[in-house]
């Protein structure tokens, strides 16, 4: 298990669903050495509406966790790659050698937790399938995730963040052509040029870049907006949205 941990928000069976993942364990992903998947959800006594776990239930659920992963990834020399929050229950998974000794684990852990109840599962899974095409941030989620870093950064050093700004946005694409195209498209709805770029790199495909600025607040929900549409533009004009900076802005 590494230090490199994401949260992001996706629908999961078209349920609202908080993902909290590993990503640094996409660096050796297959691992050839843990090929069984792992899982054990537990069901939440008091979810909210949305299935997630209330602030009020949130200590009960660390310290059930803090009771059996540790005790989970003895077993089998398993790892916690991912969690899911979802529809009333919070889903662990583990890669492992094998699934010898992962259910008395969980059992003997959750005997101080009676009240819980909870179920567990194995499979065969070399590809590590789950944790690449479930758990792993899709592009979209990715840029979210984007997103959280850099309003957490602007958050602490003072910004008001709902605050009218001039934000910076980098793009880049494949040739000068839809460059241009995406551009144009972007001008449209508000956006001003302020530079182009070409990468010298040639193991580069997407060498033509640009950078635009358009005056918005940079908040979770206006940020998410602006910048979801500039993903899907540079998507439809053969480019690559690469992301936002901008000025701190104290009230």
């Amino acid at each position: 298990m590494s230090d490199n941990w994401e949260m992001y928000f996706t629908n999961v069976d078209e349920a609202p669903a908080a993902m909290l993942v590993d990503m640094g364990a996409a660096a050796s992903a297959p691992d050839p050495e843990r090929p069984v998947l792992l899982w054990m959800w537990l069901h939440l006594k008091s979810p909210n509406e949305e299935g997630f776990a209330t602030d009020e239930e949130e200590p009960q659920l660390v310290e059930i966790e803090d009771a059996f992963i540790d005790a989970v990834e003895l077993t089998g020399d398993a790892i916690l790659v991912g969690r899911i929050t979802t529809s009333g229950r919070r889903e662990f998974y583990f890669y492992a050698k094998s699934a010898e000794g992962f259910e008395d684990s969980i059992a003997e852990s959750m005997q101080a937790f009676e009240e819980y109840e909870y179920e567990t599962g194995e499979q065969e899974d070399e590809e590590w399938n789950h944790y690449l095409n479930v758990l792993y941030p899709e592009p979209e989620n990715m840029q979210e995730i984007f997103n959280m870093r850099v309003i957490e950064n602007l958050s602490d050093e003072g910004d008001s963040l709902t605050t009218v700004r001039p934000v910076e946005h980098h793009a880049t694409f494949v040739d000068d052509d839809s460059r241009a195209r995406f551009v144009a498209a972007a001008a449209a709805i508000g956006y001003t040029k302020l530079s182009d770029d070409l990468s010298d790199d040639p193991e580069e495909e997407l060498k033509f870049g640009v950078t635009l600025q358009r005056e918005h607040a940079v908040d979770w929900e206006s940020i998410d907006d602006v910048t979801f549409g500039l993903f899907e533009l540079a998507s439809e004009n053969e480019g690559l949205y690469a992301g936002w900076s901008s000025p701190v802005v104290k009230e």
